[in-house]
This record gives structure tokens, sequence and C-alpha cells, in this order.
């Protein structure tokens, strides 16, 4: 496990030469008049790191950090988080999308919804070599023919095929299939990763901030282990109007993933307590 930091700093801040005297490998972008800023990456076992974390809280630089697994530790774990990172295209229509797909879905925060139609595409999309895709502002899993036919031969349980369609003609993608997920665990998320807790005045749903540090921890008596996916009791996205739950799949499913060397998803091991 590793803890990665992604820093920026700008020219007036006066810190490229201690940077450089570090020997720390950087992007530069070049902006207007002369400005410009730096960018550069640096995980938390570098032994440069204690000096770069000093910069950073001296000048107040933007700290985007993650945390990376080794597939040892995937393969460790009886639980792992799934999180789609190849993001393609916007819900059908622009306008309204929420109100055609989600069934109660709070107008305040954006959260406490449930799917109740398929999404739509503006076109099909073009995936490269990805097999997972998800949209811009929503968090949900679409996925090839392929990885179809191989979750069903391996008999994996907790989800259903639900078709994504084409929204000019209403038919289904030839591409691309929804991966839903039914199935909601108990109450399981550990005191110590509810971050950044914030309760709508207008629902009363609870929601926490994103997990980016470490391991999440989830209760074993939450879940269910007679399936290979559930969606977390618990809702992420405190600060913004939205919300999601987190996608927990099996170990078996994770070797899949990884055995298929599958592209367009994170998966992260989960701890259990």
């Amino acid at each position: 496990m590793k803890i990665w930091h992604r820093i920026t700093f700008g020219k007036h801040e006066g810190v490229e030469h201690v940077i450089d005297s570090l020997g720390v490998k950087i992007t530069k972008t070049p902006g207007f008049d002369g400005y410009y800023i730096i960018t550069f990456e640096i995980d938390e076992t570098d032994p440069r790191w204690p000096q770069i974390a000093e910069l950073v809280r001296d000048k107040q630089a933007p700290d985007f950090y993650n945390t990376t697994f080794t597939p040892q530790e995937i393969y460790a774990a009886e639980w792992i988080r799934l999180m789609p990172t190849f993001e393609q295209g916007y819900p059908q229509p622009k306008e309204g999308w929420e109100l055609a797909t989600y069934a109660h879905e709070c107008p305040q925060c954006g959260a406490g919804y449930r799917q109740q139609a398929p999404f739509h595409l503006a076109k099909e999309p073009r995936l490269g070599r990805h097999d997972f895709m998800s949209f811009y502002w929503a968090y949900t899993v679409f996925v090839t023919p392929n990885v179809l036919d191989v979750l069903a031969a391996q008999g994996i349980r907790g989800y259903e095929r639900w078709d994504a369609l084409i929204h000019r003609t209403g038919q289904p993608s030839q591409v691309v299939s929804q991966l839903f997920f039914p199935i909601v665990a108990g109450p399981g998320l550990a005191e110590e990763d509810k971050l950044q807790p914030e309760t709508c005045a207008q629902c009363g749903l609870t929601k926490y901030g994103y997990h980016k540090r470490g391991y999440m921890h989830i209760k074993r008596a939450a879940l269910r282990s007679d399936v290979d996916v559930q969606l977390t009791h618990e809702w992420i996205g405190s600060g913004g109007h939205s919300g999601f739950r987190e996608i927990l799949i099996s170990n078996r499913l994770a070797r899949l993933i990884l055995e298929n060397n599958w592209r367009g998803v994170s998966i992260k091991p989960v701890e259990l307590i």
C-alpha cells in the first residue's frame, strides 16, 4: 500500500529551487505573462516526503492524494471496493435525467435515490481498450458484452444486467450494458471512516466524505455472504449536491478483474472488523 500525492505549486510561491534540489521530477505548465505552475507526484514512503509535506503546509498548496494497493493486498482481502475510473459522456437528457432515471432523490442533498429506469446514452460510447465505463455526473457501472459473458460463466451473484438506451432511438446499446446492483448491506462503516459527516435538513440522511487514505473498514456482520456484489448502507458525497453508495465486490470477482486485465475501474481492499 502506498499513499500518493499529486501536488501543485505556482511560480510566485518560490519553491521550485527547493524541489529541484531534492531531485523531484516535475511537470511545468505555462500560463500567461510568464506565469507557470509545477506539478509532481510523490508517495509517503519517499524519503523526500517530509520536506515536501512541510512545503505543502507552509504554502497551503493543492494536494490531491489517493491510496494504491498491490495485487497481493487485493488477493488477500475478502471484500474490495470497486470504483469506476473511465468516464465518458453524460446521462441523457442533460436537463431532467435524474427525474427520468431515479426515484426518491432528495432535492436538497442529491442522495437517497433508487434507480427506476435505464440510463440513456447520447450515442454509442467509444471505449478504446476499456472494459468498464461510467458517466460524468452519475456513479454507475457499464460493461462490455465480454465482461457480461465472463460474469455469467463464473456464476457471479448480486447484479442485474440492464440495457443502456441510445437516447435518440430508444434502442439498447450494442457496446455496453449497465451492471445494476440491487443489494444493499446493513449499516457497517467503521466510526473511523465516517469522514466529514453531513446530515441533510430535508431528508435526514447523513452523507460522509470520500475515503482516500488507507483501508476502508466495514463490519463483517453488515455484509451478506451469499453474493459477490453489494452496496454499502452508507452514502458518500458530503459537501456537494450528489451522493453514492460504495460498491463492494467479493474476492472472487476482484480476481476476475485482475486476471482478465479489465480496464476502466480501480479496486481497493477493505478491512473487515
